[in-house]
């Protein structure tokens, strides 16, 4: 999984890169669950979800903060399996297991946050900061 941390003094930074913008998120979001959830999980129970954005920087935040969302409303730990961008939208596909069963991660991440975002497609380059 080419993510990786960079250093932050209280929140976590995290830059994802791949051949692809769509590779490159669907990465930093299973790194994100990861976090929160652990690496292991079963999946029983699928989900998705379709966000409408306008910049890169939205398509970024808006798709974490929903993926961060319908995760927790549910008390999902998910895995995302497939992430499509088409059209000023992003839909993405996950499967998961319920998140009390889960044993492993123990970041409780708030929100993905617009603090030094920085979005490019050419390289295909993410560098988020996420509220914890």
């Amino acid at each position: 999984m080419p993510v990786s941390s960079i250093e932050h003094t209280a929140d976590i930074r995290l830059r994802a890169w791949g051949n692809t913008f769509q590779r490159a998120l669907l990465d930093l979001s299973n790194r994100m669950l990861a976090m929160m959830y652990g690496e292991s999980i079963h999946p029983e129970l699928f989900l998705s979800s379709k966000v409408e954005y306008d910049t890169d920087e939205n398509c970024v935040i808006r798709t974490l903060n929903d993926i961060i969302y319908r995760s927790e409303s549910a008390s999902l730990a998910l895995k995302i399996r497939r992430i499509t961008i088409c059209n000023n939208s992003v839909i993405w596909e996950a499967a998961g297991e319920r998140a009390d069963r889960m044993e492993g991660g123990s970041v409780l991440v708030k929100a993905a946050t617009y603090d030094r975002i920085n979005v490019s497609r050419k390289p295909a380059v993410i560098e988020v900061t996420l509220d914890v």
